[in-house]
């Protein structure tokens, strides 16, 4: 697995192992220590949300268990039902569509030298689900994060290191996929994205972990 593209131009000490690739962060000023940023949605963001997420949360958790059907027109229906019986009483929960905003993730660090910004991942654009699986709308397209520093207990600029995966190479992954794409492309589908925090002590601590498909 290569280095995403988006992020090449401040990679270095590359290392491949079994279809994992690391690589520490250099900004472009030279310095290798940075703070690191997620998002967040502030409270009105919360409250558009709430409608959205409350009908989900019930249609799983609103009877004694749920299931999802599909009509004759390919149409979803999510069910809750009051009983352990399939044909006892049940109800329809309609879930209103989701906010722009509400699946947006994102990881941004920045220089501690230089204050200059980089997006290490923003879950709209990298990533296999993120690359390929879906359509972005205008609105989640021109949506600008609320971001917050994610702090580690000394409160202390850090060295990043990056271990992305894909199990797949470029052929496998357009054979398996029938995905026609550029390398560039290849290089941001990775399936799964970890960041370490490296101290002034050298001690690696892992804080972010997570499957992007």
């Amino acid at each position: 697995m290569p280095v995403p593209n988006y992020l090449k131009d401040i990679a270095y000490c590359e290392k491949t192992k079994n279809k994992i690739t690391s690589f520490n962060l250099k900004c472009q000023c030279g310095c290798f220590k940075f703070d690191l940023y997620e998002s967040y949605l502030d409270k009105k963001e919360k409250e558009i949300c709430k409608p959205y997420y409350d009908a989900l949360r019930y249609s799983v958790t609103g009877g004694c268990f749920s299931s999802c059907t599909k009509d004759e027109n390919g149409i979803l229906h999510r069910w809750v039902y009051f009983t352990h019986n399939m044909n006892g009483p049940k109800e329809e929960v309609f879930i209103p569509p989701a906010p722009a905003f509400a699946h947006i993730t994102s990881y941004k660090v920045k220089c501690t030298e230089c204050d200059k910004e980089y997006i290490i991942y923003d879950s709209r654009y990298h990533g296999y689900y993120g690359k390929f699986c879906k359509e972005i709308s205008d609105d989640s397209k021109n949506y600008i994060p609320h971001y917050r520093k994610k702090n580690r207990r000394d409160n202390m600029p850090v060295k990043i290191c990056i271990k992305v995966e894909n199990e797949l190479n470029i052929d496998e992954f357009k054979r398996d996929t029938d995905i026609e794409c550029s390398f560039e492309d290849y290089t941001e589908a990775f399936t799964w994205f970890v960041v370490y925090t490296i101290d002034n002590n050298d001690k690696k601590r892992k804080i972010l972990d997570f499957e992007t498909d």
